[in-house]
């Protein structure tokens, strides 16, 4: 079992060989095309020293090339290992010393990062811009034999509070996790399906590529970290069935003030959120603005695929749906680690069809997070009596204070509810005293003084949570800090008001 030949095999290929599998601003490649490509470049990595079960490393925008390398190294039976872009030298570095790398491959995006490591003899090096493959290939794409257990790619967390660690998954099957694009989305052979990610981050790895290459559907490419002009240009030119993206994005369409009627955001079918939590108030916008419903959905790098969906239709706004099949959900009390009954709410830990073995060279986080088959995510949830889940937000976001439980998402829940922000995000720091209190951090949705619009929202806060509730801190900053994979990065916000007394 080899993921390249569950997507590419012989079988398939007469069914969708003459399909598009990849389309970009100005091109696209079939899926026999592409499985050609693929050989070529499985041939290139032998030539290079490539060898079964070694490590390769990818530091490259999102095109046709790196998806064709990325196949290639599957193919031939070694590991491939996708990074963001914006990783700088010292990340990148662990990456490759944390995997013990045999590779690198990279292209002119990233030619300037890359290249400083040509002092490490034992490292291959590939330069995708400087690599011509051979165009003449024919015949059946020749597949190193896996096994289901086996190592096949590693994706590394975005890193928001310490290094990025190397999450393992194996070749197990591709087609059992497909259930949110068969069921709900409908996908179908030749429906275009487009993802606002990049390919490095678990979300669109496995939704916006794995999956639909899977069914034969077509996947539009964008190379760089999308701004909100070329995602109206995609739309309203490319016209995808379906648009994965995560909230803050579509809050940006939103808060934009020249979209115009040639801006058709109802020609996509359905539009997919995830990687964020996603509050009820921008679903509802969202829908009045376009006659779409936001569907929120949940996972995590260490399921790959996605867990809890929900749907265009009955799913209650705040909701990410129910449990994929062959996903068992489980809630656990964050105190005694006991089941809790459906009404309360607790820690998420699921079982998955597609579940991470190990982080790597992390053994007391593997033993923490990954309790036999069932996985730890750290994150709070409560099921309603139908039967739906909600995220309540990150186990670490659940705060003493006063004697009294504290969920910050409830917190930031208050803050957008002011209008006073275009965005919000609340954290737990460190006082001059060591405790861990909330802090609030938010973006002004107009041109105030910064004293101002804290007043203001400092007086919202006030009328409308108990006092041990409230935030220690409130800031009002112009932007909020990111991660490489583009992920709100709570260290640097800590690192505003840690060790502060507060406000």
């Amino acid at each position: 079992m080899n993921i390249v030949e569950q997507i590419f095999c012989a079988d398939q290929l007469s069914k969708v060989g003459s399909v598009v599998a990849l389309k970009w601003n100005n091109g696209s490649i079939t899926y026999q095309e592409l499985a050609y490509k693929i050989q070529a470049a499985s041939l290139e990595l032998k030539k290079h020293g490539v060898c079964i079960g070694e490590r390769v490393v990818f530091q490259c925008a999102d095109t046709e090339n790196l998806v064709t390398w990325y196949f290639a190294v599957l193919n031939i039976g070694a590991v491939s290992i996708a990074v963001s872009t914006r990783l700088g030298r010292e990340d990148l570095y662990h990456v490759i010393q944390d995997s013990e790398a045999n590779a690198l491959i990279f292209d002119s995006t990233t030619a300037e990062t890359c290249q400083t490591f040509s002092s490490d003899s034992r490292l291959i090096r590939i330069n995708l811009n400087q690599v011509s493959l051979d165009d003449q290939m024919s015949g059946e794409l020749q597949t190193a034999e896996r096994e289901p257990d086996h190592e096949a790619l590693w994706v590394y967390s975005s890193g928001s509070t310490s290094r990025p660690k190397g999450i393992i998954h194996t070749h197990r099957c591709v087609r059992d996790c497909c259930g949110f694009h068969t069921d709900t989305l409908k996908i179908s052979v030749g429906d275009l399906l487009f993802c606002t990610s990049r390919i490095s981050f678990a979300y669109a790895l496995a939704n916006g590529l794995l999956a639909p290459l899977q069914l034969g559907a077509t996947v539009y490419l964008h190379p760089d970290w999308i701004t909100l002009d070329e995602l109206r240009s995609i739309v309203c030119v490319e016209r995808p069935r379906v648009v994965f993206a995560v909230p803050s994005i579509y809050r940006g369409i939103l808060d934009l003030t020249d979209i115009s009627d040639e801006d058709d955001f109802s020609s996509v079918e359905f539009y997919v959120s995830a990687g964020e939590f996603l509050p009820a108030e921008l679903q509802s916008r969202w829908e009045q603005f376009c006659g779409r419903t936001i569907i929120n959905v949940y996972g995590c790098s260490e399921t790959l695929f996605l867990a809890l969906t929900g749907n265009a239709h009955d799913t209650p706004p705040g909701s990410v749906g129910n449990p994929l099949v062959g996903v068992v959900p489980y809630l656990v009390d964050p105190v005694d680690s006991l089941s809790v009954s459906q009404a309360e709410e607790g820690v998420l830990y699921i079982e998955h069809p597609f579940m991470f073995t190990h982080y790597a060279n992390r053994p007391k986080d593997t033993e923490y997070r990954l309790r036999g088959a069932r996985f730890n995510t750290g994150d709070l949830y409560r099921q309603d009596a139908c039967g739906n889940w909600y995220h309540l937000g990150r186990e670490d976001d659940l705060l003493k204070v006063a004697g009294q439980w504290v969920y910050l998402r409830e917190i930031e829940t208050v803050g957008q509810n002011s209008q006073l922000a275009i965005d919000v995000a609340v954290i737990g720091a460190r006082d001059n005293v060591g405790s861990i209190r909330p802090a609030l951090f938010f973006v002004p949705n107009d041109d105030r003084l910064c004293d101002e619009a804290v007043s203001l929202m400092r007086t919202y806060i006030e009328r409308n949570l108990p006092m041990f509730k409230r935030p220690k801190w409130i800031r009002a900053i112009d932007d909020f800090p990111k991660t490489a994979n583009g992920k709100l990065s709570r260290s640097a916000l800590q690192r505003m008001v840690e060790g502060q007394s507060r406000d």
